[in-house]
């Protein structure tokens, strides 16, 4: 492992030379920022609007929590005046980029170091049947803070905070847009409590255990095939557990996520003859999510629907 972060760190370096040389893709009077995740990505173009220049190191349709930036596209950052994460466990390239980047005027801003925006991870409730997964306790707390619109204002007071300090000149301008992003979301929040006031139908079973602030603020209950990210397999417990608990509930639907398929959730569909449901988890747009325009506020409402259905 030692041995690959140092032939990393070599090829980025050897890659900034280059680009150094070649004309570059920002100028130096561009406040340019880079984020991970869509919802930090969805914070900062709202609170900085047109004075930054807004870009996620993602491509388009990735699972945030696998995927690995290549060299190329960690150098992108060189010219940057900020990297902006959540960190929480959730992007695991994030000490290759700044060893990388030593050299380079870019401020790392993690705002996972802000536990109070985080739920911890509950690893029973994960699985009510108290079987869950051996490897979910080295979660400590529950990444997925953006599927709830008063976390994601808290976020913003702190991305509001973070480019005034970047840029203090600028300061009046982000305070003034924070106010717009706080407005709306409060206004989804208060449509996700009003649609789901009246659910009959509680629980919900989906691919991995990324809903839990839904449960906190909106009382959806989360039974998940796999654990905290979609590539946690469960146990053949936690698998008889979960098709018991659909059984007894008459759960209708099971519910899967735009960019990854889950093959153990779909033996589970079948097995007790659900329809399947899509979600949108929000870590990335797809290429079709950015051709038709879709944002944070457009995909929380298509989600809203799908919870509507999934409960009544």
């Amino acid at each position: 492992m030692r041995k690959y972060l140092i032939i990393t760190i070599i090829v980025i370096s050897l890659l900034l030379t280059a680009c150094s040389s070649s004309e570059k893709e920002f100028s130096d009077d561009d406040f340019v920022i880079f984020t991970s995740i869509y919802p930090i990505q969805y914070i900062v173009e709202n609170i900085a609007g047109d004075v930054a220049m807004v870009e996620s190191i993602y491509p388009p349709g990735v699972d945030a929590h696998t995927y690995e930036p290549t060299s190329k596209e960690i150098t992108k950052m060189a010219n940057a005046d900020a990297f902006i994460y959540l960190g929480a466990g959730m992007e695991s390239f994030v000490e290759t980029a700044a060893d990388a980047l030593t050299s380079q005027d870019i401020t790392f801003v993690e705002i996972g170091k802000h536990e109070e925006l985080f739920m911890e991870a509950d690893h029973d409730h994960t699985h009510d049947h108290g079987n869950h997964h051996e490897h979910d306790e080295h979660h400590h707390f529950d990444p997925h803070v953006w599927f709830d619109p008063l976390r994601m204002i808290e976020m913003g007071k702190i991305i509001t905070e973070d480019l005034s300090e970047l840029n203090p000149e600028l300061q009046e301008t982000f305070t003034q847009n924070f106010a717009t992003f706080e407005a709306n979301m409060k206004e989804i929040d208060q449509k996700y409590v009003d649609t789901l006031a009246d659910k009959h139908h509680p629980s919900i079973i989906v691919s991995h255990a990324a809903y839990g602030y839904w449960e906190e603020r909106y009382g959806i209950e989360q039974i998940p095939v796999s654990g905290l990210t979609s590539s946690e397999e469960p146990s053949q417990k936690d698998l008889v557990a979960v098709t018991k608990m659909a059984k007894e509930q008459q759960l209708k639907y099971v519910i899967f996520e735009q960019n990854s398929s889950n093959k153990t959730a779909k033996i589970i569909q079948e097995h007790i003859h659900a329809d399947a449901l899509e979600i949108h988890n929000l870590e990335m747009l797809t290429a079709s999510d950015i051709e038709n325009k879709e944002d944070y506020l457009s995909l929380m409402e298509k989600n809203l629907e799908v919870l509507r259905k999934a409960t009544e």
